[in-house]
Parts: C-alpha cells; structure tokens; sequence
C-alpha cells in the first residue's frame, strides 16, 4: 500500500492520543521512543499490504491496525491484552472520533441501501486484506445485521504475530457504537474461531 494522504492523515490525527495514553495511563518512559520507532514500523507494514480499490470502504480499518500493531511492536516491554486494550481504547477515543462515530449515515434508507450495494461489491474483492461481508436488513432503517466472512485485522496480525492482541480492536466496535448511541451485539467471531462475524445495530433516535 502506498504511504499516501490518508496513510499520513490517520498518523497525525492518533499520534498524539497514543503518546497521552502510553505516558499517562500506561506509564510508559520512553513513550516518544516507541511512536518514533512505531512510525517508521507503521510504513513497513503498509508497504506490505496490497493497495485497496478506492471505493473500498474498510481501507481505514486496515490501516487503523498496521498503526496499534505498529506501536505494539516497538514496545520494548510487550504489553497484556488488558493494556493493549486500553491503549486502543484511549487513542480511538479522541476528538476526531467521537465526532467520527455519530455519523447516521447508515441509518437511513440511503445509507441502508448503500449498505447493500457495499456488500454484494465485497465479494468481488481480491484484496486479502479487505472485508467481505452480507447484508441483512432489519425491521426499519435503524436495525441492519453484517455478517463479516473474512477480517483485514485477522490477516494482518497473525501474520505479525499479534494474534492475541486481535480481540482488542475487535472489542473498539462497542465503544463505538455506544458513541453513537447504538446497541452492538454479536455471538461470534472469526478470531475467537467462529465461522463468521454476526455484527447486529440497533440504532436508538
């Protein structure tokens, strides 16, 4: 993938609420040491990935994960699952995301329908990195299931050998949704074994 606007943009709009999050809640010392060593591990690992169709919509996640994977494995001391949660957590959290998260986009019938079209497009993907996933529409716009069949971040950290921080960035989409003010709910997960993931909103007006 080409270190390009959006690669660089994602970088300065989460390197900050990192370094809070490694120095103040973490207590980490050389907290500059690993977000200097982690960005130059950030375009390595993006150099690795195939570039996405421009109207892919997941191309965002998946740079999203080589930045946290980035940053974990430049810590000198390796972090537990609870630690790398937080650390997540926190940095996601900021400004510029809880303004992200409550887009309604996807709650109304254009965004439903937009829905759709995405996921009948998924499947033609050949990006092993990417997101393929079905639509199921809900009781109104408010409600929609995506049933995800393959996982950008599954890929890309086990190939790192970051498989057990995965559930991590799995656990970020309730915060998100709860941002939004959306129930998420979901019985499986394909890095917990499962044969898919069943992601299920409730968007509450």
């Amino acid at each position: 993938m080409k270190y390009d606007i959006i690669c660089k943009l994602m970088w300065l709009m989460f390197k900050n609420s990192f370094s809070s999050t490694l120095k103040n809640d973490l207590k980490i010392d050389n907290y500059k040491k690993i977000m200097k060593k982690g960005k130059k591990k950030y375009k390595e690992i993006l150099k690795t990935i195939p570039d996405f169709d421009k109207d892919d919509r997941f191309k965002i996640n998946i740079i999203s994960c080589a930045q946290i994977s980035s940053i974990l494995l430049s810590c000198d001391k390796k972090l537990s699952l609870d630690e790398a949660t937080l650390l997540y957590h926190q940095a996601m959290s900021n400004k510029i995301m809880k303004k992200f998260s409550k887009r309604k986009t996807n709650y109304t019938t254009e965004g439903q329908e937009n829905l759709a079209k995405s996921a009948l497009i998924s499947q033609t993907r050949t990006n092993p990195y990417t997101w393929k996933f079905d639509y199921i529409k809900g009781k109104n716009n408010n409600e929609y299931t995506a049933i995800f069949k393959t996982c950008g971040i599954c890929k890309l950290m086990n190939e790192l050998n970051l498989t057990e921080y995965i559930p991590a960035l799995c656990s970020l989409d309730y915060v998100m949704a709860e941002m939004n003010n959306t129930t998420f709910t979901r019985e499986y997960t394909l890095a917990s074994g499962g044969p898919y993931c069943d992601c299920h909103y409730n968007h509450i007006n």
